[in-house]
């Protein structure tokens, strides 16, 4: 597989609009309820988490006047190194749930059962620490970018950062979980199969984003089932891209669990 990949970033591959849409929806179609289901068990657990952590550090004291603190304290030094801080270790955390999400794509594309645990399977996984390690340096590159652009007053650039960070790292997860690459080469391997179809790969994933926001339509919580139709795009780019080995289920006997 690993050849494969490097194969690939050698001599490029082709992508298709229509085939990448058509291929997203229909696993998108297979997993959005339960997909729907865990993003409201992550709210749950992301609200307790933070509820928790705000009642520890700021105690039960006046919510308007702590969040104009908060608002105020961003443009200190302390206050951005704090933002850094969490971005990082928030992204480093749920890193694993998002390979899940992407991962429920594979289990629909192959006809697999599809459980809650799915989304959360990848904390107990072989892969856990390059996917950790991945996403806690995108966290602080990311939190380190935008603490540079709220000192120089261009914070609204920061959205652009964070997009052109998602664009660029798109085959990340895919390549450490399907790819078996560490977290450094998964980097570095997902920045040099972008630029190898940088434009198709916006237009897909802008139009994933555009499908994903559309649930504000439908009474703002419908996007709780939208959203991880991304999810779904970015399987699909990483199938059309890389694509998988054909294994003989005497090949599959004994392999090791994810």
């Amino acid at each position: 597989m690993k050849n494969k990949i490097d194969s690939k970033i050698q001599n490029g591959y082709t992508l298709d609009t229509g085939s990448l849409i058509d291929e997203s929806i229909a696993t998108f179609k297979k997993t959005f309820l339960i997909s729907g289901v865990a993003m409201i068990l992550l709210g749950i657990i992301f609200a307790i988490i933070y509820g928790t952590l705000f009642i520890v550090i700021y105690g039960f004291s006046d919510l308007t006047s702590t969040m104009t603190q908060l608002q105020t304290s961003k443009s200190t030094a302390i206050g951005l190194l704090t933002t850094v801080i969490i971005t990082t270790v928030t992204s480093g955390f749920f890193a694993p749930v998002t390979a899940g999400f992407i991962h429920a794509n594979h289990l629909a594309k192959n006809n697999q059962e599809i459980g809650i645990n799915v989304f959360f399977e990848f904390y107990k996984s072989k892969f856990f620490k390059d996917i950790f390690l991945s996403y806690l340096i995108l966290g602080l590159t990311t939190g380190i970018l935008n603490a540079g652009l709220v000192l120089i007053n261009l914070e609204i650039l920061s959205y652009i950062v964070q997009s052109v960070l998602a664009l660029l790292t798109v085959f990340t997860l895919p390549l450490i979980i399907y790819g078996n690459q560490n977290f450094e080469n998964a980097i570095t391997k997902s920045i040099q199969l972008f630029f190898k179809q940088p434009i198709l790969i916006f237009v897909a994933l802008l139009l994933a984003f555009i499908g994903m926001i559309l649930g504000i339509f439908a009474l703002c919580i419908g996007i709780i089932f939208t959203f991880p139709y991304y999810y779904s795009m970015v399987y699909a780019i990483y199938y059309q891209a890389i694509g998988f080995e054909e294994k003989s289920v005497i090949d599959e006997i004994g392999q090791e669990e994810i």
